[in-house]
């Protein structure tokens, strides 16, 4: 039988309470948050959206900033109050480099929200381990089968360190949490695709996201170069790697990032009433892509607590008459997911019964 992905698009219609709210027109409490707590860091990623500020127009990373604990405790508290399902905790920085990581993730777990974490695997050892063995997914950023690739683009000499530490994080996770791999491919991994897979394989994860480095200017230009070699490898290491205990997420072959324009097929972005990110600034954006930029702002929780910035009603105007057409002509981690549930929201309702 088939497994199916734990990436599937279809997870959202799950959440009936919520869809039917929106079909109301009325303003529900958030899924899903992301939370970046710190914008520190003990790796300098040549790739980084975040350490990168010529990356993305108009993003500006203080990279020494960081949520104060006593912002992120009351922000916690609330969300669970809200019964927001799940945070996912990344970057911005490191989140593992957080002063508050331990608290935070004890205090997230005793709320009985779902947690998960975006690492790239350096600290992830000793006690923290104990903290995020029960996470519902623990993600590792890593992109090299060699040491020398892992330091090219990375730019510390830790690759030894992080495989140790995915093989044991393996060992020692709990029964329900998926330990997954986030592989950017770029022109210094391009020939190492398949051996990464085995690798990664080999050390016990549940799963392999393959995804194309976001560049710029010239995506296609790019992935142009080296697009054949590294799809011929992806297509060989799903034949001979995959099973039902070991996926291979493909998102790197069909990507819209490295084949066609950005504009959307849509006007208003849905996602926008059912997610949002908190980023170590302490302000509350719109979307993974706007965050640090000042568009995507739609709330400081400095100022505000994050239900009164989610029901303000400025803030339910910016939101629903944001043009996703007009303003969003980059790639988009929830386009899918706006398409289905636009189609879902706005489809002719006379023929509804004719399945």
């Amino acid at each position: 039988m088939e497994k199916y992905s734990p990436y599937s698009e279809l997870k959202i219609f799950h959440h009936v309470d919520r869809i039917q709210g929106l079909l109301k027109g009325e303003r529900v409490s958030p899924i899903y948050i992301r939370i970046k707590p710190t914008n520190v860091c003990n790796q300098n990623c040549f790739y980084c959206g975040y350490a990168n500020d010529l990356l993305y127009d108009g993003r500006q990373v203080d990279k020494r900033e960081s949520i104060s604990w006593e912002c992120m405790e009351r922000t916690l508290k609330e969300l669970a109050e809200m019964k927001v399902k799940a945070v996912t905790f990344s970057g911005g920085g490191e989140p593992l480099c957080y002063h508050s990581i331990r608290e935070t993730l004890r205090l997230v777990q005793s709320l009985g929200i779902d947690y998960s974490i975006i690492t790239n695997g350096q600290a992830l050892e000793g006690e923290i381990v104990d903290e995020l063995k029960n996470a519902k997914w623990v993600r590792i950023s890593f992109d090299s089968s060699k040491a020398e690739t892992y330091e090219k683009v990375r730019r510390v000499s830790t690759y030894s360190k992080v495989v140790q530490n995915i093989a044991n994080f393996a060992l020692n996770k709990g029964e329900n949490c998926t330990l997954g791999i986030n592989c950017v491919i770029t022109k210094q991994n391009s020939e190492e695709i398949f051996d990464i897979c085995k690798m990664i394989k080999e050390l016990g994860a549940d799963n392999i996201k393959l995804s194309p480095i976001m560049v710029k200017d010239g995506e296609e230009d790019y992935h142009g170069q080296i697009k054949e070699i590294v799809k011929e490898q992806i297509i060989r290491a799903k034949q001979q790697l995959e099973n039902e205990n070991f996926q291979i997420v493909d998102k790197y072959s069909n990507d819209l990032a490295i084949a066609q324009a950005f504009r959307k097929k849509y006007h208003r972005c849905i996602i926008q009433e059912l997610f949002a990110v908190i980023a170590a600034d302490s302000k509350v954006y719109r979307c993974h892509q706007r965050a640090y930029v000042k568009e995507g702002e739609i709330g400081d929780l400095t100022q505000n607590s994050f239900k009164e910035i989610w029901n303000l009603q400025e803030t339910v105007e910016d939101v629903r008459q944001f043009d996703a057409f007009e303003h969003c002509q980059f790639p988009c981690a929830f386009d899918e997911r706006n398409i289905l549930l636009n189609d879902f929201i706005n489809m002719d309702k006379n023929h509804i019964n004719f399945i």
